[in-house]
């Protein structure tokens, strides 16, 4: 029971995303907004980089829709990236902007999931994040 608990959300995440991941790569920042049904904040500390505070919007399937955080001196609102999250994982941003990335996230599982956060240039600024507190924001 416990493995279908489990696997059912990832499985859920991997469909959700096939079927829009072609349509195209990063949501709308409105529709990403609007999707969003609750927010969770979660406080990393990482290996390089120092702590960051990431917030998190989910729809009603529990899947994630953005990721908010202060990077690089500015607030930065980061949509799903479709074409790059699946089954496997999860990324936020695109390859012209910050990327947020990290294991396939859920809202059963946001608070286990460590990240990986890159600049525009595709460098690293934060890595090995690891949860260290979370937060409910809404919903």
């Amino acid at each position: 029971m416990k493995a279908v608990k489990f696997i059912a959300p990832i499985f859920a995440l991997g469909v959700a995303f096939t079927g829009v991941a072609h349509a195209e790569a990063t949501m709308d920042a409105a529709k990403a907004d609007e999707t969003t049904t609750k927010v969770r904040q979660v406080s990393y500390s990482c290996n390089k980089g120092g702590a960051v505070k990431v917030t998190y919007g989910f729809n009603k399937q529990k899947l994630p829709t953005y990721a908010e955080a202060h990077l690089g001196g500015k607030t930065r609102f980061l949509p799903i990236n479709l074409a790059h999250s699946d089954v496997a994982g999860t990324s936020f941003g695109d390859e012209n902007s910050w990327t947020i990335s990290g294991g396939a996230m859920t809202l059963g599982n946001y608070h286990e999931s460590d990240v990986l956060i890159m600049d525009p240039n595709s460098e690293i600024q934060y890595k090995h994040c690891k949860v260290v507190g979370t937060k409910k924001i809404k919903g």
